[in-house]
């Protein structure tokens, strides 16, 4: 039988594409069957070894008088007539056959990514509660997905991204639950991306559908849990996944979003609540606190009734003394990240001593500004979302240069300013401090308890 034109112009696309010869991975195996050759095309780098080995078995064995498309073992089998298409599918895993025969390419599903262990994510912790974790496969996260979405309406919508990178990324939703116009927004926003690579994944897709530019206040929320994941499924958010990152983005959010963890749902309603209104207080002194101290310090009239007022004077100014001592603790919170693991005690005893004795026996700080600002340090550690504490330390400073610019005055207009930046905000047409403004009475007493379980149909 004469060879299809399509089969050997495929078989010179893929050849040159693939660089096969050039790259170590790519692989150009002929295949006889019924006394025929056919051509596989493959990554070894991003396939399963024993999947193509049988797919060469089921081939050899093929029967007289029957299509072998209908004999491969692998049922993931489809038909592709793009080249593009088809390049783009080898360098994703995928095995391409090509049988003399065909005016198509028979794309087979064999990938197996190269992958870390499920385990839990060290960001997200849980005492209870599951102890599994995004990895970097999409296929192994789609898959702890539908372990606990067992539900006919879950869609999931791969789309690749990504002229030179060719990364791929899932939009997860639940028909009927999720907003309609939200999942056109967002799948409109996506098509429409025009971006040579994708390697920073999570973060720059953000950044491409949702700009930021001077906020820096998260427009969106990550976690690495699927117990996470699977519950804003079903409270109508939209998840995206992108291969190669760990961190499933959901989509849309307020604020108070970021409020929220897992922790507290896996205890009992009044521990929960009593977790929750700490975990709040906590987050809003991390903002607040330090400021409002350098207030009632530096105000004449107000530091005379203040109990914890300084108990001795330094030569440095309090608020040089104060962006110092937060600059620090930034830095040890970067070096503590940054560093291996084996190191991050000793940090913390070596900034512990500088920090603490040192500058207070040299009369550098006073020994309040390093409470307050340790105090407020720990309390932006409590924050579950670690965008949100960052964005929290900023506009710390910030409210902190205004009152020593402008006193009192500057700190009421910054909290006007920030109240007013806040609302003026929204994510795909929600409110960014919902429930608040809009007020809902309902949604703005859960930031601060816990619903019982007994009342409610999604846990």
């Amino acid at each position: 039988m004469k060879n299809s034109s399509f089969y050997q112009i495929a078989v010179d696309y893929l050849t040159l594409a693939l660089k096969v010869g050039e790259n170590f991975d790519a692989v150009k195996k002929e295949i006889t069957y019924k006394n025929k050759k056919g051509t596989l095309f493959l990554l070894t780098t991003l396939t399963s070894a024993t999947e193509v080995i049988a797919i060469s078995e089921s081939l050899i064995n093929c029967r007289m008088g029957k299509k072998p498309d209908y004999q491969l073992y692998n049922g993931s089998v489809s038909e592709e007539k793009d080249l593009k298409n088809l390049a783009k599918l080898v360098f994703s895993g995928v095995a391409i056959l090509l049988l003399p025969e065909n005016e198509y390419a028979l794309t087979i599903e064999v990938r197996n990514y190269p992958t870390k262990g499920i385990s839990e994510p060290n960001a997200e912790k849980s005492v209870r509660g599951s102890k599994d974790g995004f990895t970097e496969s999409i296929n192994d996260n789609i898959g702890l997905l539908r372990r606990r979405v067992r539900d006919k309406n879950l869609k999931i919508e791969l789309i690749t991204l990504g002229s030179k990178s060719k990364s791929d990324v899932a939009l997860v939703y639940l028909d009927g639950v999720g907003d309609k116009k939200t999942i056109d927004k967002i799948r409109e926003k996506l098509n429409n991306i025009d971006i040579n690579s994708l390697v920073m994944t999570s973060r720059a897709l953000v950044e491409k559908i949702l700009p930021q530019r001077y906020n820096p206040f998260p427009l969106a929320r990550y976690t690495e849990r699927p117990d996470i994941a699977s519950i804003n499924l079903f409270q109508g958010k939209i998840l995206l996944i992108c291969d190669t990152s760990p961190d499933v983005i959901i989509l849309p959010i307020t604020i108070f979003d970021h409020f929220q963890d897992v922790e507290e749902y896996h205890q009992s309603p009044l521990v929960g609540s009593l977790t929750k209104i700490i975990r709040t207080l906590g987050i809003f002194l991390s903002v607040f606190l330090v400021p409002l101290w350098y207030i009632l310090i530096t105000e004449t009239g107000i530091n005379n009734y203040f109990i914890l007022r300084p108990s001795k004077e330094v030569q440095m100014p309090l608020f040089l003394q104060i962006i110092i001592a937060e600059l620090f603790v930034e830095l040890i919170r970067l070096a503590i990240v940054h560093a291996p693991s084996e190191l991050t005690s000793s940090i913390g005893v070596v900034a512990a001593i500088i920090l603490g004795s040192v500058t207070i026996e040299l009369d550098l700080f006073l020994p309040e500004v390093l409470v307050y600002v340790s105090f407020a340090a720990i309390a932006s550690f409590a924050t579950p979302s670690y965008e949100l504490s960052l964005a929290n330390r900023l506009i710390k400073v910030l409210l902190l240069t205004l009152c020593f610019l402008f006193g009192r005055l500057g700190f009421i207009l910054g909290c006007i300013a920030l109240f007013v930046f806040l609302v003026s905000k929204s994510v795909y047409g929600i409110s960014y401090l919902y429930p608040l403004i809009p007020f809902d009475r309902r949604e703005a007493l859960k930031i601060f308890y816990r619903d019982d379980a007994s009342h409610k149909k999604t846990l």
